[in-house]
């Protein structure tokens, strides 16, 4: 993997290239994954031109690690410098540490079956146990085709959504393309998120394994959320305790396959 400094856009940043797989990671704020592309094509990712945010929290786009299930405290503000450390062809970007002792990271890998390894590291230096999930969303433009793999026929809807607009058939979960606002989850034993773009296939799966019970969305470790603008493919860990000291990780795989 090969990583260098960069200024993108208004963002300091660092590259990492794998192949003809490109992360633009942004360390002026987050960590965010800003972009991922392939092959010097578009950027896959959404970004954020609506200046959207909860409180001094701010949407920015790209990819984002934070914690469930959804309270105030995932969307704890991240808007400073980071971190980096690039030791053993891994780049490790953290956020600053939280008012609570817990520190957020990003680990960048190479991964040994093509693509990137996107590890999601929660350390508690804090005085207490923390109990919750590791929730790593993945914001995308709202044109692309969404799917996911689904182990089971109960998919959860979230208060608003109109459950017609989502296919299950064949152990693939599909959502129409329109202007609505709309989120579902469900489980499945081998996460796995699609985008479908003009390029290809953006593909994020997690190997983690995760039991349904102890899934804390209504037991589901997969959701995706649409809305008029960018759509959001989310993969969570199981319910986890870290005791104080203690880290915890979940595992994304991020790959490409082109048209």
């Amino acid at each position: 993997m090969n990583v260098s400094f960069e200024k993108w856009k208004e963002w300091d940043a660092v590259k990492c290239v794998i192949g003809e797989n490109e992360l633009i990671i942004g360390i002026s704020a987050g960590p965010r994954i800003l972009s991922f592309s392939f092959n010097g094509g578009e950027n896959i990712l959404y970004e954020d031109h609506t200046g959207f945010g909860v409180a001094d929290w701010r949407l920015y786009g790209g990819h984002r690690f934070t914690i469930a299930p959804e309270n105030e405290d995932s969307y704890y503000p991240d808007n400073e410098q980071c971190e980096i450390k690039f030791e053993d062809s891994t780049l490790y970007i953290s956020a600053k540490q939280r008012l609570d002792g817990l520190t957020l990271s990003l680990v960048i890998s190479e991964s040994s079956e093509g693509g990137f390894y996107i590890d999601h590291v929660l350390v508690n230096n804090g005085k207490t146990d923390w109990t919750g999930a590791l929730w790593a969303i993945a914001c995308v433009p709202r044109t692309h085709i969404l799917t996911g793999a689904c182990d089971t026929k109960q998919i959860n809807f979230w208060p608003g959504t109109d459950g017609s607009k989502w296919r299950l058939a064949n152990g693939i979960v599909s959502v129409e393309n329109g202007n609505f606002r709309a989120k579902a989850g469900w489980y499945s034993a081998a996460p796995e998120l699609k985008a479908i773009t003009r390029q290809g296939v953006f593909i994020i799966s997690s190997p983690d394994v995760s039991t349904q019970e102890y899934c804390v969305d209504n037991h589901s470790n997969v959701e995706i959320f649409v809305c008029a603008y960018w759509a959001e493919l989310e993969t969570l860990s199981e319910k986890l305790v870290v005791n104080a000291g203690d880290s915890a990780s979940h595992r994304q795989r991020w790959r490409f396959k082109p048209a």
